[in-house]
């Protein structure tokens, strides 16, 4: 009788211990691959080497896992949703170790942070505990049947996780009996990928939580697969939960993409997310979840991966031909003789110090370890040209045409000429005394003034146009081509232009008197119609009466003011210079009023194209008075 008490009442508080209205379960269907091998959530028949282990703290929300319907008279249907878990947060504790290669033990703890409901008005449901409680805890064991290799194509393992009845029921997070999920997991890698395959079979209690077709729990049929990059940098995985049911509840499904990011050779960071297909109870609509770890795969042994050379004994890491495990450098280029270490070599351009007659300076093997730049084989400290390969009977600089010119300076480096014209050949085809790459009528004799080009005479006055004040009227010669009623106070010479007059200036001034204006207008005038004079050149000169340093200022800005005039006139200003030399050019003696009027000027000299400016001769000149 007494025994009969006690019982009733433990299966009163067991009854007392879980809300009212469910029965004892754990929502959470989700499961973690502790070892994190291949996959974060599905095994795909990679296990940790023995004696490495892997511990990981993940962060798991969960949006609406749990909601079951209910009768609803009021509802078309009949049934309605309730939000029994409308937000659960998680955290879990994972560590997993490897026993001698082919045994992997693993222990994924949750612990539920808060569980939030909508509301359960009008419903039978009592409302699950908040704050932290323990979820079912999972101890996982896994046999390595298969490893990849080159006579084997995949890995596979099988394996099962049993669930510890630890959980809190107030939290629905324990079953009532068993649960356990054996499986089989198959996977490969090839060409930066490692693909997974899961088939197993999730046992657990039958469970109905409301009315319906997607009120029952029991047990399903677990396939997943999953897609993963490889490498030792970040890394992106996929991942196809699906569950098919034994029982009447609904088919569900689950899509989850992550990111791994190493943060050491030892500890990774990582995100995943993604949605729930199906009513099924404890499919949510979404998850996010983020973690770190610690420990886990050993590092892969690539060619300039991250990892040291101790963890990989097989890889040449400093590609000298010795194996890490032989190399007493391994992480410096050595010789097999000397166990992988580098002989003295001081600039480090693989020649020896003891055969490298520039020890201290990077150079190449073909230059006894002295710079060479271009690649001649001669030393760029005997090299004449070091960024252009040449003959050493040339001092290491090219010269393509063998006129004796280096190539870099050789204007015309295919074909020889002299050193005058920097090695381009002479070519005047017409014979006019004007080269070819300046002449304008390369194939007719004329005129070095016309760049190269024949004297026309528009107007047939006799009188060429280029010398031709009036290029478009008849006149005479002496009136410089122009109508005799044109009286003409300037002439084109050779080298200048002559002016019939004087330039009067005030005296002791820059200002020019009034009666100079007729003559520099023709001046203009002349200027404007005869482009061919490329510049004028425009003196001042002064006799030696008063200081010199005056005398120069003063002719300078004389020459100026008539540059100025001209420019008013239209003239551009580019084809215009000044110079002031005061006393220094006289023409004449000084000694002799006449000798001084005479050295009083301005001179115009003139450049055309293909001819420097003449210099000023002592003939008859203009007078500035």
């Amino acid at each position: 009788m007494r025994l009969s008490l006690l019982s009733a009442l433990a299966l009163s508080t067991s009854a007392l211990a879980q809300p009212a209205g469910l029965p004892e379960f754990e929502v959470e269907r989700l499961e973690f691959n502790p070892s994190g091998a291949g996959s974060l959530v599905l095994g795909t028949g990679q296990l940790l080497p023995g004696e490495r282990f892997r511990f990981a703290l993940i962060g798991h929300y969960e949006n609406r896992p749990l909601t079951p319907s209910v009768a609803d008279v009021n509802g078309e249907n009949g049934f309605r949703e309730v939000p029994l878990i409308t937000h659960r947060t998680t955290a879990h504790l994972l560590a997993a170790y490897g026993l001698g290669g082919n045994l992997e033990v693993g222990l994924q703890v949750p612990v539920i942070l808060s569980n939030e409901q909508g509301n359960l008005a009008n419903t039978p449901f009592g409302t699950p505990e908040g704050g932290l409680k323990l979820g079912t805890p999972l101890a996982t064991f896994n046999i390595g049947v298969l490893s990849q290799s080159e006579t084997i194509p995949v890995d596979l393992a099988a394996g099962v996780s049993m669930g510890l009845p630890l959980g809190s029921d107030q939290a629905l997070a324990r079953e009532s009996g068993l649960r356990a999920i054996p499986r089989i997991m198959v996977g490969r890698e090839s060409e930066g990928f490692r693909t997974g395959f899961e088939l197993g079979a999730a046992l657990r209690p039958r469970v109905t939580i409301g009315a319906g077709e997607s009120s029952e729990a029991y047990n399903t049929l677990r396939l997943g697969t999953s897609v993963a990059t490889v490498g030792e940098g970040v890394r992106y995985e996929g991942n196809l939960l699906l569950n098919i049911p034994f029982g009447t509840e609904s088919l569900s499904a689950e899509a989850l993409a992550g990111v791994r990011s190493p943060m050491s050779s030892d500890v990774e960071v990582f995100a995943m997310g993604g949605m729930g297909f199906g009513g099924t109870l404890g499919t949510p609509d979404f998850r996010v979840i983020l973690g770190a770890a610690y420990g886990g795969m050993p590092a892969r042994c690539v060619a300039g991966g991250k990892h040291s050379p101790a963890q990989c004994p097989d890889l040449d890491d400093d590609g000298d031909n010795v194996k890490n495990r032989d190399d007493s450098c391994p992480t410096e280029g050595g010789k097999v003789d000397t166990k992988g270490c580098p002989l003295a070599d001081s600039d480090k351009d693989g020649v020896e110090d003891a055969a490298d007659k520039c020890p201290q300076v990077a150079g190449t093997a073909s230059s006894q370890g002295c710079p060479d730049k271009d690649g001649d084989g001669v030393q760029d400290a005997e090299d004449k040209c070091p960024a252009a390969a040449g003959p050493a009977a040339n001092q290491g600089c090219p010269d393509k045409d063998g006129d004796g010119i280096e190539d870099s300076a050789d204007r015309c480096p295919a074909e020889a000429g002299p050193a005058e014209r920097q090695g381009c050949p002479t070519k005047d085809a017409d014979n006019d005394g004007v080269l070819d790459e300046q002449d304008s009528c390369p194939s007719e004799a004329g005129l070095p003034e016309l760049k190269g080009c024949p004297a026309k005479d528009a107007d047939n006055d006799t009188l060429a146009d280029h010398l031709d004040n009036c290029p478009n009227e008849a006149g005479p010669v002496d009136n410089q081509g122009c109508p005799a009623k044109q009286k003409q106070l300037v002439a084109i010479r050779q080298d200048r232009i002559e002016i019939k007059e004087a330039v009067y200036f005030d005296s002791g001034k820059a200002t020019i008197q009034a009666r100079s204006n007729a003559l520099l207008d023709q001046m203009a005038k002349l200027l404007n119609e005869h482009p061919e004079i490329v510049s004028v050149l425009i003196e001042g000169h002064t006799d030696n009466s008063g200081a010199a340093d005056f005398n120069r200022t003063l002719s300078k800005q004389r020459a100026d003011t008539v540059r100025d005039y001209l420019v008013k006139k239209g003239v551009a200003t580019e084809r215009l210079e000044t110079q002031g030399f005061g006393p220094d050019r006289p023409v004449q003696p000084n000694t002799t009023p006449a000798g001084r009027t005479a050295n009083r000027r301005v001179d115009f000299i003139t450049r055309y194209a293909n001819a420097e400016p003449a210099a000023a001769t002592p003939e008859q000149q203009p007078q500035l008075p």
